[in-house]
This record gives structure tokens, sequence and C-alpha cells, in this order.
């Protein structure tokens, strides 16, 4: 499939906005003047001179369905004006290499329902780049806080101090280019901050461009706050496993909040921790007096970077009240204590369902559960990106070696998506034994 691609600046005067699209070429030499509709990419920026004369950007259009095999990229500046000319569908477009100092407000991935019959239809990108130091709090919950003080301290000890409102942001403007902490103090007992890096975070400013600094604090009902009473986990590879026994009043613990710290509170994850919800109505989790969850990961990091680090993590109720943030060190995996399988196999029932057995024992009888990840083809379940996508159906994992048939064919897509399964097989201790098996006719 081609494209007609052209760039308006070569086909319009500066002040004029009505164009024959018969009269313009691409930059390779394609006649733009093909019949609608056409898919318009264009970019608004707002920064300082030094980073909108940056770019190009760079940008990838995708058929969403896969049938029309329709997957470009090209580079635009920020003043470009990029229109293709395309079949009536669905599409993706992302856009990449923005700056590390801007944001792209509405995030960097934007879906378009291209229609027949019509002309042309556009895609936005807004991008925001700060001028200086940019500090906001964002505060929810059960009786939140209603300010904080807010302290900047650069590498020559100067400070600038002021106070936050709950919900507002301060602009810090003449600092010179260099790193800082940001910090906030003055947080009521009853919140916590679950932004990377909690109450204290580092940042460098640019010559080119300021940084942005969000803190996120949520607030809780002491009296029905939720309490971790332990977390541990261990890693292996790029993954780690982990056990999270925790009490609430309510006993509707209902999500967790899973990192991979420097031990003071700085993910050391490059897309930083995970979030995982809808435990409500678990067995381990619902109505019991301690809730146990088990999970995993792969982080897709290399083992060197899990090394000497710590397993943080927080858990929320169904009201929002979230306990305190814990770190507790992160131990490598030890094989000769970790859960064995001495079988393990996952297989298609037909086309009705998915089953997974097997023989779960553990060298010290402590064996706790198993956590299930079910691996389908790319776009089974959610928009193609070019990984296999993945699905989780019991979210707070399994106490005990049982899991129940995947059934298919009612949302969790069809028997011929699915391509294998991982499962994570969790001690008290931590210990995790990851499995996995990709061939599901056997």
């Amino acid at each position: 499939m081609k494209f007609a691609r052209f760039n308006l600046r070569q086909c319009l005067a500066a002040a004029a906005l009505v164009f024959t699209l018969a009269s313009c070429e691409t930059p390779s030499g394609i006649p733009a003047g093909r019949h609608p509709p056409y898919l318009a990419v264009l970019v608004s920026v707002d920064a300082p001179t030094e980073v909108t004369s940056r770019g190009p950007y760079r940008f990838r259009v995708r058929e969403m369905s896969g049938t029309l095999n329709i997957d470009t990229t090209f580079s635009a500046s920020p003043k470009d004006t990029t229109i293709l000319s395309v079949p009536a569908a669905s599409y993706r477009v992302d856009i990449s290499d923005v700056p590390p100092t801007c944001g792209v407000r509405d995030g960097t991935a934007q879906a378009i329902v291209v229609p027949p019959n019509t002309n042309t239809s556009l895609v936005r990108f807004a991008i925001s780049c700060a001028p200086a130091l940019v500090v906001a709090a964002y505060t929810d919950g059960v009786k939140p806080d209603s300010d904080f003080v807010l302290t900047v301290q650069g590498a020559t000890g100067n400070q600038y101090a002021t106070v936050l409102a709950a919900n507002d942001t301060v602009r810090v403007d003449g600092l010179p280019a260099g790193n800082y902490e940001v910090s906030l103090r003055h947080v009521a007992t009853n919140c916590v901050i679950t932004s990377d890096g909690g109450e204290q975070v580092s940042v460098k400013i640019t010559p080119a461009g300021g940084a942005f600094v969000p803190f996120r604090i949520v607030c809780a009902d002491v009296a029905r706050r939720p309490r971790i009473v332990q977390l541990s986990g261990s890693y292996s590879g790029g993954s780690i496993g982990y056990l999270i026994r925790a009490t609430d009043p309510d006993k509707d613990i209902e999500r967790t909040f899973v990192d991979v710290t420097d031990c003071n509170r700085r993910s050391v994850i490059p897309s930083g921790g995970r979030r995982r919800g809808g435990f409500s109505g678990a067995a381990n989790v619902s109505y019991v007096d301690t809730a146990v969850v088990v999970g995993g990961y792969d982080l897709e990091v290399a083992e060197s970077v899990l090394a000497n680090r710590c397993l943080a993590a927080w858990v929320a109720d169904e009201r929002g009240n979230t306990s305190e943030f814990i770190e507790v060190p992160l131990t490598r995996r030890d094989a000769a204590r970790g859960p064995v399988a001495s079988a393990f196999n996952a297989r298609l029932n037909g086309t009705v369902s998915l089953s997974i057995g097997g023989t779960f024992t553990d060298p010290n009888n402590d064996y706790v559960g198993v956590f299930a990840v079910y691996v389908l083809r790319d776009g089974a379940i959610s928009l193609p990106d070019g990984q296999p996508d993945k699905l989780v159906a019991q979210s707070a994992g399994i106490i005990g070696r049982t899991v129940p048939d995947l059934p298919l064919g009612i949302g969790f897509g069809a028997w011929n998506d699915y391509l294998g399964v991982v499962i994570y097989l969790i001690d008290r201790a931590g210990n995790f034994t990851r499995l996995q098996d990709l061939d599901l006719f056997q």
C-alpha cells in the first residue's frame, strides 16, 4: 500500500488556506492528487524557541484491524502538516522522539476513524514544554489534606519554598540549568504520597526546557485504612514474584501497586511500578480477615537492574483508602528452596476453554499459590503494539494449586487467539518459580 504524502508548506503560500491537491507532489515524487479520504497529522507546540526548533518528530500510522496491511512511519518538524491518502478504516497514530522535557497532552497515541465518502480526518498532537520548573499536587481520598510545603533545593545551596494547595500547580521561574531536589513536606498522617520518589524527587533542568514534577497524594479514613502485614518477594532474570498479606477493617481490599525501587522510593524500572486491581469478590481477598495476594511480573530488564534493590508496595480498598507505602529488600530467587513443578501443562479444550494443570510442591512445605498469565496474539484484546497481549483472569492470584478453566468466546478472545500460558508459583518467603507452556495443543 503506497501513501500520497505531502507537506503543506511545499504546496501553500504562507497566507493561503485554499489549495489544490492535484498541484502538489510528495517529497518522494508520488503525486498527491489522489481521491479522498485523507488523514492529516499535525502538531502544535507550546515551548521555548530552543525546543520548538528541534525535531523532527517521528510518527507511525497503523490500520488497527491488520487486514489492510497498512503500517508506515515518517518524520515531520513541529511546523509541518502531513496528509496521507488512506482507505476508510480505523487507524492508530503514534508520536515519538519528543524532547524529554516536554509532554504530549492526551498521550502519545491516538485512535481515529476515517469514514468513507469524506474528505479529511485530522489527528492533532499538542505538545507542551515547561520553560522552568512546574510542580503539581493531585490530592484526593477521605479527609484530604488542604495544603503542603514545597521546597526546591539547588546544587548551589539556594532554596525556594512556598505553600502548595492540595490540588494546585506552582511554577518556579528563573532557575538556572542544573540538578534540583524537589520536596513536599507537612503531609497529613492519614495521607500517603504514591507518586514515584515519594516526598522527595530529583530533577534536572536543561537550558532548552524545564521539568514537571507531579505529586500524587491519596488520603484515607484512618479507622478504615488497610495495612500490609507481610511483603516478600524475589527476582530471577528480569522477573519478580511476590506475596502480600494485608488486613482491612472492611475486608474489601481491591488493588495493589508493586514496584522495584532503589530503597528510597525511586523506581528503577523504566516504565515505573505496576498497578493491578479487580480483586473484589476474590476468595483470597474479599471478606477474609487477612487478604493474601500472590503475583508476578516480567519486567523486561536485565537481572542486574533488580540486584540489591527493594520491593515496594501499597494496597487500597474499594473506597480508595490506601495503606502506607512499604519497602523491603528484594532477594534473589533461591532455587533450592523455591516451589517445584513435577508436572505442568496448559491445553485448549477444543474451542470451549483453556485448562492449566500440574503438580506443585515446595521443599520447605511453605507453598502458597499460583499466578497465571495468558498470552494472546497481538491485537486480540487490546490495540496492536507489536507485542503479544497478556490476560490476567485472577488478578489477586490463586491460593492453592487449582487454576479454574478459562472460558473462551465470551469476551476473552477466541481459541485461536491464545499462544501460551505463563505461571508463577509463590511460597511464603516470596520465592517463586516461573514456568511457561507455549504449546496449547498437547
